[in-house]
């Protein structure tokens, strides 16, 4: 099948007659597609749009959808979309042809939604001649739609079938949302009867205080609470106690509708531990030998870190260069095992992934949520140059090992795509914060990403991406919230900025030293060497270098 445009005009400009070469560009820089089917030849057109809605580059042979669907298009799509171009082939008309199918990307092996659009021309024995049209990619506008008609159904089924009492408010702390277990927990009979009240219809004051200011610094800051217990203390004079996780709410374009909670009643758990605070000492015997055991997981676990990731290179004959990505990390758990962890691994030619996660909690329960993730990179590795898409499936498997196991647990994650070949970075993020960037003049910055939740919460998460110019000399760190979440001992935190300024004013020359100065930095704000939580700093350097 033919994809050549006629060379003999190319470039020239005739009375009357389009210059060739300037319609070829503007068809390369249209969003659409252009196609050309030759009915009588079988022969097809593309333009480099179709072609990479296809994944297929400018000068291999594609199939023509048309002749050959079975190649592009699903399954489920293909029959309906022949019955409708021979249906509309077969019958006289001037509109043109619309059918929505699902194309195959034949390189990432994804779906994408196109529209294909035509129009029959016939010759004047009314004999289809070619047809003519466009392609239009709207896989985000149907997914969206897709979306939106079922995630309310998706995440109310959800909800309601979790033990543990989930719930949105508002920025008045107003709920708007909650499931079954929490309208059982305040005594009203559906979850709809919780919409537009606050805590004070069902607390004292000294709990409904504490709850409206951790909410109010959880909209300013972002910064989220988790497995907080703490005792509550109700209008009919009854306590009781629960372990509480806060969220900032955001909407699609990153304002604070509100916050999200999360919690379990732990009363019986808290009034048990009170009443056999005295049998400590025989205790004491089990808690070492748990200590020896977790002192053996944390030796597996650093084990399974890798002392030294080595250079990644990529050689440019042609510009008589080499290009490098350097690595260094710091892995610092604060108990025995850790919920931290890191990975760092070649993707294709020229490619390297980073991956860092922070699941919830610490210990045990973490540092294996921590060693699953570990195992389900594997799994998904076939995704590793496009991050967006990389993420949207550990979440969806995180989502179903949670949901079987019925465990509320989440993980935070920022995957990064170095390109060396085409010196870009390629970035998406989990509900988790996103990397320092410093430039080879000094200059600190956090590249914007798309905000999206952490995974194992939903399962039809969406992650977006977003891209940045390698330049030699540039600078990449990872980092979990250990960092930037350590106190001094006034009870302030760090703070990502403070990182920042730091590193701009001792100007690091590698990426180790842009690793130790961030470290020496937040030991000088919390005036000690204690670590309260698990920390994991991961960096590249991104070098040029003339070959010798």
């Amino acid at each position: 099948m033919s994809r050549r445009t006629d060379s003999n005009n190319a470039g020239k400009t005739v009375p009357g007659v389009f210059n060739w070469k300037m319609v070829r560009k503007a068809l390369r820089a249209a969003e659409e597609g252009v196609y050309c089917w030759n009915i009588e030849s079988g022969e097809i057109f593309y333009t480099e749009q179709c072609l990479r809605m296809m994944g297929l580059p400018f000068d291999q042979w594609a199939p023509n959808i048309f002749t050959d669907p079975e190649h592009t298009i699903h399954e489920d799509d293909r029959q309906f979309f022949i019955n409708e171009v021979q249906k509309y082939m077969g019958r006289p008309t001037t509109a043109p042809l619309r059918v929505e199918i699902r194309l195959l990307n034949l390189r990432s092996r994804g779906w994408r939604w196109v529209r294909v659009n035509g129009l029959l021309e016939r010759d004047k024995n009314k004999k289809n001649v070619q047809l003519v049209g466009v392609w239009v990619d709207i896989t985000r506008r149907k997914m969206a739609d897709m979306h939106a008609m079922e995630d309310r159904d998706l995440f109310r089924n959800l909800i309601n079938f979790l033990p543990d009492n989930i719930y949105y408010k508002n920025r008045e702390s107003r709920f708007v949302m909650a499931n079954e277990a929490t309208a059982r927990k305040m005594g009203v009979p559906t979850p709809s009867d919780l919409i537009g009240c606050k805590d004070t219809h069902f607390f004292e004051d000294d709990t409904t205080l504490v709850a409206r200011e951790e909410e109010l610094e959880i909209m300013r800051t972002g910064i989220p609470i988790t497995n907080r217990v703490h005792r509550e203390s109700w209008k009919d004079g009854e306590s009781s106690w629960c372990k509480l996780s806060k969220f900032p709410w955001y909407d699609s374009a990153g304002h604070v509708k509100g916050i999200v909670g999360i919690s379990s009643d732990v009363t019986e758990l808290v009034e048990t531990q009170q009443r056999y605070r005295r049998m400590a000492e025989q205790l004491d015997e089990r808690n070492r030998a748990l200590e020896k055991e977790i002192s053996l997981a944390r030796e597996i676990q650093h084990a399974l870190q890798p002392l030294r990731i080595p250079d990644r290179v990529w050689t440019v004959a042609d510009e008589g260069k080499k290009r490098l990505a350097r690595f260094h990390h710091v892995y610092m758990p604060c108990t025995g095992v850790a919920g931290d962890c890191f990975a760092v691994f070649p993707v294709r030619e020229s490619g390297v992934g980073m991956l860092i996660c922070d699941v919830m909690g610490h210990g045990v329960r973490a540092a294996l949520i921590a060693s699953m993730l570990r195992g389900l990179m594997e799994q998904v590795s076939t995704l590793a140059d496009t991050p967006g898409l990389l993420l949207s499936s550990l979440n969806r498997q995180l989502f179903r090992i949670f949901s079987q196991a019925n465990i509320t647990m989440f993980a935070s994650a920022c995957y990064v795509y170095l390109d060396l070949d085409k010196r870009r970075l390629t970035l998406s993020a989990a509900g988790h914060p996103a990397p320092i960037v410093l430039a080879a003049d000094g200059r600190a910055m956090l590249p914007p990403i798309p905000r999206s939740p952490a995974l194992g919460l939903l399962d039809s998460a969406l992650y977006r991406e977003s891209e940045i110019a390698l330049e030699p000399g540039m600078k990449l760190m990872l980092y979990t919230d250990g960092l930037y979440e350590a106190c001094n001992p006034q009870g302030e935190e760090m703070g990502v900025q403070r990182i920042i300024s730091c590193l701009q004013e001792h100007s690091p020359q590698n990426i180790k030293e842009m690793i130790d100065i961030s470290l020496a930095g937040m030991h000088r704000f919390t005036q000690s060497t204690r670590q309260d939580d698990d920390i994991c700093l991961l960096g590249v350097e991104f070098i040029e270098e003339k070959l010798h």
